[in-house]
This record gives C-alpha cells, sequence and structure tokens, in this order.
C-alpha cells in the first residue's frame, strides 16, 4: 500500500497479528501491491523507557504506518496513524477494540446520530461529577424559551419563578433576516408558533435533537432575543450569565459556518472508515473498520490562537468570541461535527471515538474556579509550536502561573465577532463569574480591574489589529482595538515610587456593569518625557526589539540624539492620520519590568474631549508601548516632576 492516505482503492487488507512480548502487538500486512507494516498498541497507558522508542499512544485503537520495517511508534519517523474499531455485534480479535459509532452522511433530518454515547455521557455526568452537578436545583427559565414539545414549535414567556430544565444553542450566526427571528413584528406570530420551513437547517436540528434527549425547551438567542429592540437586547446579553450557567445542555454547531449548515453533514471518502481482514491471536479471521485518525478533528487547545488552521477549517463555531463566553459558561456540552459527537464538561473531555467511559477515561486536573479544563492552556497559543499540548493529557499536565482573567483577555481577543461593539457584552458573562468567585471587592473598568489597574494597563499586542470603526472604548483599554493581545507579565518593583493610579472610571452605556461603555478615563501619577516619532531601520545594536519586529521600516521613539523602537497597537495609526512621523509624543514610565528593562506607555496629547474627571484639562490618549532601559529612562527623565496624566 503506496498511499496509507487511501483505502478505497485496495480490493483487501489483510493483517496477520503477532504478539511482541516487550511493546505490544505488531502486525504484518498483505495487500496485491506494495508490502508495508503497521504497529497496534494494546498495552496501558504508561510511557516506555528512554531507550529510543516512545510512549504508547493513549488507547488501543491506534495503527501506525510506516513504510519498510516494523516500527515501535519510533520519533522522528514519517508515520500516519489509523484508528480502528469493529461492527456492533461482530467479534472482536482484542477485547479493546471500541465499536463503531453509528454516523450520519446526509444533512437530512431524517439522518440522525445514534445518541446511546450522548445519553451515557450525560447519565455519567449526572451520577459522577460533583462540579458538574453543584447546582441541584432546578433553575428558572430564562424570559423567553422555545416550547419543543409539540409542533409548530412557539415562543414561550414563563411565568416569574417558573422553573424546568432547557437547553441553549451555540452556533455561528451570520447576518440578519431569517424569517423566524424575534421582533416586535414577529414577536406575537411567534408566540403562536414559527412555521418548520422558516426555521434554517442548524435551529430544526437543535429541536430535533432536545425532543429526542427528552427536553422541552430550548433557547437560541435569534428567537428569544428581540432583535429591534435595543433595551430588550441590553437586558437579555446581561442575563447570558444566568442563561447558559443554568442551561442542562448547550447543543453546538460546531463545524457549521452558519445557521444553513446544521448538526450534519458529509463525510469526506478519505476519512470513511474502511474494511479490513484480522487474524486474531486463536487464528481466526475478524472483520475490523480502519480510518485514518481524527486527531486534528477533536476539540483544539488552548481556546485561543491555533498554531494551524484546524479551528477555521474544522471547528468555525470555536472561531467565534460570543461562542468563547457561552462555551466557558455552559455545565456541560455536545459539540456536533461532521465525523463525531464530541463531549466537554468540568469532568470529562470525550468523543465517539474515544468516550472516555469505562477503562479509559480522561478526568481534567485543574481545580481552580472558572478554568473548565483549559483557561490554563492559554499561553502556549503564544510560544512555539513545540510548547503547544498535542493531547488532552499532555494539556491537562500543563500548568502556567496567570490568573484566569489574564487567561481569558488574551483567549478571547484572538476571536472573530460579527458586531465590534459587542466586544464587552461578549465577555461580560465571564466578568461576572470572575468578580463573583474570585474578585468580589474589585470593580471591573472596561476590561480591566482596578485592584490590578496599574499592571492590567501593561497589555501588548500579537499580529494584525485595527480600530473599530465606532468608538468602543478608552485607549487604555484592550477594548478599543481588534485582535489578539497579551496581558501584563512584568513585575512590580518593591517600592513603585515611580507610578501610581490616582483615579480611574468608566461611565456605562445600559444596565449592564460590565457591558457597553460611552467613556473613561485613568488618571496616573507618573513622570513623561517628551519625544517625536521617526521612521527608519534604525542601526543601534542596543536598541531592544520586544517583542521581536521583522519590519525594514520600524518606529521609533527619538529623544534627542537618542532612538528607541517603540510598537504602536495598532500600524493604521500611521496610515489613517491617527500619529505622524515627526509629531511629538511622550512616553509614560509604568513602573514595571523584566530585568532592566522597563515597560513604558506611549501617550499623544489629545485635547477634544472631556470626562468628568479631566474637564478641559491636556489629557493624552495611549497608542502604543515601549520597552526602554532604566538609565536611559532616568537620563531622559531628569529633573522632570511626577505628574497627573489623564488617559482617555
Amino acid at each position: 500500500m503506496e498511499n496509507p492516505d487511501d483505502l478505497s482503492d485496495q480490493s483487501e487488507f489483510r493483517v496477520v497479528h503477532e504478539l511482541d512480548e516487550n511493546y505490544g502487538h505488531t502486525a504484518q500486512s498483505s495487500t496485491n501491491q506494495t508490502t508495508s507494516c503497521v504497529t497496534c498498541s494494546t498495552l496501558p497507558d504508561e510511557s516506555l523507557p528512554d531507550n529510543g522508542a516512545p510512549a504508547l499512544f493513549p488507547r488501543w485503537s491506534n495503527l501506525l504506518w510506516t513504510g519498510g520495517t516494523v516500527s515501535y511508534y519510533l520519533r522522528g519517523q514519517n508515520a500516519t496513524s489509523f484508528e480502528v474499531s469493529r461492527h456492533p455485534g461482530k467479534p472482536s480479535p482484542f477485547p479493546d477494540i471500541p465499536i463503531k459509532a453509528a454516523k450520519w452522511s446526509s444533512s437530512s433530518t431524517d439522518e440522525v446520530r445514534d445518541f446511546d454515547k450522548a445519553r451515557a455521557w450525560l447519565r455519567a455526568c449526572e451520577e459522577s461529577h460533583p462540579s458538574c452537578t453543584e447546582r441541584s436545583q432546578t433553575p428558572n427559565l430564562p424570559a423567553r424559551v422555545i416550547d419543543v414539545s409539540k409542533l409548530p414549535v412557539r415562543l414561550y414567556e414563563p411565568a416569574v419563578g417558573e422553573s424546568a430544565p432547557y437547553l441553549c444553542l451555540g452556533h455561528c450566526w451570520v447576518g440578519t433576516g431569517r424569517a423566524c427571528m424575534t421582533t416586535t413584528r414577529t414577536l406575537e406570530s411567534n408566540r403562536q408558533g414559527i412555521a418548520w420551513d422558516n426555521l434554517p437547517a442548524t435551529f430544526r436540528h437543535a429541536i430535533d435533537v432536545t425532543r429526542r434527549l427528552g427536553f422541552e425547551y430550548l433557547w437560541i438567542d435569534s428567537i428569544c432575543i428581540i432583535q429591534d429592540s435595543e433595551s430588550d437586547w441590553r437586558h437579555q446579553s446581561a442575563e447570558m450569565i444566568n442563561i447558559y450557567e443554568n442551561s442542562y445542555l448547550t447543543l453546538c454547531a460546531t463545524a457549521s459556518v452558519d445557521d444553513d449548515g446544521g448538526f450534519y453533514g458529509e463525510i469526506q471518502p478519505e476519512r470513511q472508515p474502511h474494511e479490513i481482514i484480522v487474524t486474531g491471536p486463536d487464528g481466526k479471521d475478524y472483520q475490523l473498520l480502519v480510518r485514518k485518525n481524527l486527531a486534528d478533528r477533536h476539540l483544539p487547545l488552548p481556546w485561543g490562537v491555533d498554531h494551524d488552521d484546524n479551528r477555521k477549517k474544522y471547528f468555525p463555531l470555536l472561531t467565534r468570541a460570543w461562542v468563547f463566553q457561552e462555551r466557558l459558561l455552559s455545565k456541560r456540552l455536545l459539540h456536533f461535527t461532521k465525523e463525531e459527537l464530541l463531549w466537554e464538561c468540568s469532568g470529562l473531555l470525550a468523543c465517539e471515538c474515544y468516550p472516555g467511559i469505562g477503562r479509559h477515561d480522561y478526568y481534567p486536573q485543574h481545580k481552580e474556579p472558572l478554568d473548565k479544563r483549559v483557561l490554563s492552556l492559554t499561553q502556549a497559543a503564544f510560544t512555539s509550536a513545540k510548547t503547544k499540548p498535542m493531547t488532552l493529557e499532555e494539556a491537562a499536565a500543563l500548568e502556567v502561573e496567570d490568573a484566569p482573567w489574564v487567561r481569558a483577555v488574551e483567549c478571547f481577543t484572538a476571536l472573530s465577532l460579527s458586531f465590534p461593539l459587542d466586544k464587552l457584552p461578549a465577555l461580560s458573562g465571564v466578568a461576572k463569574q470572575i468578580h463573583r468567585r474570585l474578585r468580589p471587592d474589585d470593580e471591573y473598568l472596561a476590561g480591566l480591574w482596578r485592584n490590578t489597574l496599574l499592571s492590567d494597563l501593561c497589555w501588548w499586542t500579537v499580529g494584525d489589529h485595527q480600530v473599530p470603526q465606532r468608538w468602543r472604548g478608552p485607549s487604555w483599554s484592550w477594548v478599543s482595538i481588534d485582535g489578539p493581545i497579551i496581558m501584563n507579565k512584568f513585575r512590580q518593583r518593591a517600592t513603585n515610587d515611580i507610578c501610581a493610579v490616582m483615579k480611574a472610571g468608566v461611565c456605562l452605556v445600559g444596565p449592564d456593569t460590565m457591558g457597553e461603555v460611552e467613556s473613561g478615563y485613568v488618571v496616573l501619577s507618573a513622570t513623561i518625557c517628551r519625544g517625536w516619532i521617526k521612521r527608519g531601520p534604525h542601526s543601534n545594536p542596543k536598541l531592544l526589539r520586544f517583542p521581536a519586529s521583522d519590519a525594514r521600516d520600524d518606529v521609533l521613539l527619538a529623544v534627542g540624539d537618542d532612538e528607541r523602537l517603540i510598537f504602536l497597537d495598532c500600524s493604521e495609526y500611521l496610515e489613517d492620520g491617527t500619529v505622524t512621523v515627526g509629531q511629538d509624543i511622550f512616553c509614560a514610565r509604568m513602573g514595571l519590568f523584566h530585568d532592566a528593562d522597563e515597560f513604558c506607555l506611549v501617550l499623544k496629547q489629545r485635547h477634544s474631549r472631556e470626562t468628568p474627571a479631566t474637564g478641559g484639562s491636556t489629557h493624552y490618549e495611549r497608542i502604543g508601548y515601549m520597552m526602554g532601559y532604566s538609565g536611559d529612562l532616568d537620563r531622559w527623565c531628569k529633573g522632570q516632576p511626577k505628574s497627573a496624566v489623564h488617559i482617555i
């Protein structure tokens, strides 16, 4: 077999099984073409001695295809992994080979999966996961739900305090104008009933699954929120934390790019299982199924930025910023992908090919509130690919020191939003949970926290960034730009006599204390120095590049005869006229450092916007940051007294 990815052209693929007492089972394959070999692991999940052979895969059902000679998962070799399963009701040569799950290959609502595994996951979660069942009482229903108990389904508005279990839907919302959407015009008709043909495929499938699992109520945002009512949207978005936390289960159309994609889809031919014949230890022939390993189709870790395109290609739902909050707040999630069902809760990560119930249980090791298995993995997204966790087991063992909010923001800002003004509302539920569990005495300020405000101001950008078309937040907050950011990783001096926060505040748009803002200010007691913007490749080898810059035409802060590399929050600033070459800018020392390098905010003056705190006095906007040598900063600021620096 010259091409291990293509099994469809082989008339027969026979595997003769032999036992190797040291490593596991090896199998010789013979076809009418090229002879190669496969390695089959049946040992427990234990690491082998470091004698040149790597640790075994975490479950039995793996074959490793190599060319020419027998292989025991050799490190560094170009090999392809396959998964093995058996038909339901047919005998197996080895007890651990899993039964092939029922798959679907059509987008028709008549062809759905066998939900035995989903029911088993639900049952196991209810019976053995204390963190998932800590709220034993049936929750109150949201203000509106969809009653799916009979057709046509209808929009139901329960009485205050009415309780019942309900499900939520997570989906990629693209555009508006669906006939089923609830607006002030369709509100009454939706109460009477919603025509089945007016529902997109994803909604129809979610309703079907809700009914199959035995539930009567389903919450879908575009139907349960009045879409043309700004007041209703603001009120309901503020309730997202309760809606998703109290949901019994969230159904996720994880592989669909829009509501027409549905839960089900065509499986690509190369991903479908093919039959093989195996000669077992008893000398008998057994019929098994083999397919290429689906490791790249399992839930990606970490949540934010991938080193490859798997998330966008296979899990478009997980690229959406709103879904980050929905996924984090939900107790249980059932993901629908083209190949299989995936399960996610605080006690178990599982899929149909690795069900996680029985011998190969996987239990997350993280205990801190809110992390929901993966928040402490975020740092891997911004480091080199070699440190990225390759398996769930590696991911569970990975620990970093950052606080949950830092990890949440770094994940969230790497995701996309259809409506840029939703940036704060889309993270509001997570902020409320952080406030309730970890920061009960703190105050939320447009994505930052008062008690850690000095260090929270020291974020920086990674990758490409844009400025939203409408003002969304103060310049000192990461909310003001689009794109991934990294929160402060620098130490504060034991006695910070360089900078201090004098006062800060925001003015809210609506009732959500962690939602949209219409203005904000921070006043620092800091020392600043004046310089100007310069462009051009610098020649001073001592110029610090942090993070590394590959630009040929760098942006520099010029102070006297000195030049220092600075990083604008958005490259657009030089294109749209926000800043210009030769313009006076200011460097504010923050008193946070790494070795001998200090973090500084780069500011420009702004005279047009007033706040309750600043009145008509001179104030500034953040445009970027700089890492400066302490000695140089002392020299630049020599003789400069501290002043009140107003940043908006």
